[in-house]
């Protein structure tokens, strides 16, 4: 009786566990360049600095945010880790732009769930800054997201990047007691039986 009321509570608080994983992960670039490429949006994604390659220690004139460097067209565009995007639920991103350019993102599927043309508040060089803020939400993931201009490299300053994941799978160590829970329960039964 007792293994069976033990592997029935830790099955329901695997369960309670997996349904109910999330995070809420912030970078707001505050710390002394470059700290937050180590951080988690430095960790999963291609972004770099506008001024220099990883490592880079040179803010520039952007006392709170990143100016994001982009692609040889002049375009900015951030890729996540495939692992971490697929359980992005919700990015809230500010934005200072200098350029009129859109923020696009696609998802998981590479399908296009957001497309907006930013609003030019010309503010990356005051601290705090001046920044227009976008939410994109997800039901699969996202991919990627970027700046379409052909002039965005340079232009464009993000701040206080929010991340709320959600995840159904559960952590290796979670997969682990829930297979004790039910071995336990199978025990239990089989000395009743």
């Amino acid at each position: 009786m007792k293994a069976s009321v033990l592997g029935l509570l830790t099955v329901g608080l695997m369960v309670t566990s997996v349904t109910a994983s999330s995070a809420v992960l912030t970078e707001d670039f505050e710390s002394r360049f470059p700290a937050w490429e180590s951080e988690w949006f430095g960790a999963y994604s291609n972004a770099n600095n506008y001024y220099c390659a990883r490592p880079c220690a040179e803010r520039g004139n952007n006392p709170d945010g990143l100016w994001l460097r982009g692609t040889s067209q002049g375009t900015i565009e951030v890729v996540f880790d495939a692992g971490f995007g697929s359980t992005i639920a919700s990015l809230a991103i500010d934005v200072a732009g200098y350029v009129p350019t859109n923020l696009y993102a696609y998802d998981m599927a590479n399908a296009l769930i957001f497309d907006q043309a930013i609003v030019l508040t010309f503010g990356a060089l005051t601290d705090p800054g001046v920044y227009a803020n976008y939410v994109i939400n997800s039901a699969n993931g996202i991919s990627r997201f970027g700046f379409s201009s052909g002039v965005s490299a340079g232009n464009t300053s993000i701040d206080n990047l929010v991340v709320t994941t959600g995840s159904a799978v559960p952590e290796p160590g979670s997969l682990a007691l829930l297979g004790l829970g039910l071995a336990g329960l199978g025990l239990s039964r089989r000395r009743k039986a």
